[in-house]
């Protein structure tokens, strides 16, 4: 993965980092479950004035990160937000260097093959590969769902030392997506528990209703230090998950994801 350290600079005005924050704020309301939202809703959400609210919103407009129409008073996501997702993605080495890795999944197992990182206290599905079945699992990219929650999340978790994990269960909220979700310290841990003993993590429907006829098998892709860089795994329904496919699928995961970590080394 590409870090880039930014170079020290002198602190900004207390003013323009607050406008700065409203502004990240904003952006983050919009989502995969707030595509459109009015300005009252984005003022109910922030819990700011609506003056405020409505300046900022204007300079996002002018600058392409958000699109207003005028006919619904409604504003969505703008393409500067497409252009620089597209970039950030192009950026991502391991995306590139984990494609022939994923394609050999997807082609031993004909099911969606995803390529996710962690992001902080979350996972982000940054690639994916379809299926060529007829009915098939669709991921949408640059989601964040928390580290306990579903099969690729919790590979992150499990790979945490117990000191990190306990700082984590001890500022995080265990929401429940839905019935399926892990919502105590003590199912996490014993899941983390189970990732850890057996290499891979199995989960059903955790995350969204949508999910909730899902399986989720998921495996570490680690650097060659053996730090953990990301996740591969793979999203089918249950339907076609009886045991001997999910053994496939497991085992083929673990292939690719070695072979993906040796060509990392050989880089």
């Amino acid at each position: 993965m590409n870090r880039i350290t930014p170079p020290p600079q002198k602190a900004a005005p207390a003013k323009l980092v607050r406008v700065v924050d409203r502004a990240g704020r904003i952006m983050s309301c919009f989502g995969r479950d707030a595509a459109e939202l009015s300005l009252p809703q984005l003022c109910a959400r922030l819990s700011l004035p609506k003056a405020t609210v409505f300046r900022i919103l204007t300079t996002l407009v002018d600058q392409g990160w958000l699109a207003y129409n005028s006919s619904t008073a409604i504003y969505t996501l703008g393409f500067a937000a497409l252009r620089h997702a597209d970039s950030l993605l192009r950026g991502l080495d391991i995306r590139h260097q984990a494609r022939p890795f994923m394609r050999a999944v997807r082609d031993a197992v004909n099911e969606t093959v995803i390529l996710s990182l962690r992001d902080g206290d979350h996972r982000i599905n940054i690639d994916s590969m379809d299926s060529g079945q007829a009915i098939a699992q669709t991921l949408q990219l640059g989601v964040r769902a928390p580290l306990y929650t579903g099969a690729a999340s919790q590979v992150f978790l499990a790979a945490m030392d117990d000191v990190a994990l306990a700082d984590y269960l001890a500022r995080t909220e265990l929401v429940a997506y839905n019935p399926a979700t892990l919502t105590t310290e003590a199912a996490v841990r014993a899941r983390v528990a189970q990732v850890r003993a057996q290499g891979y993590a199995r989960t059903f429907g955790e995350f969204t209703l949508s999910a909730s006829q899902t399986v989720a098998i998921a495996v570490q892709v680690r650097d060659p230090s053996g730090a953990v860089i990301a996740a591969l795994h793979v999203s089918a329904p249950l339907n076609r998950m009886n045991e001997q496919a999910e053994i496939a699928c497991r085992d083929v995961l673990l292939r690719e994801s070695a072979a993906l970590t040796g060509s990392l080394a050989a880089v």
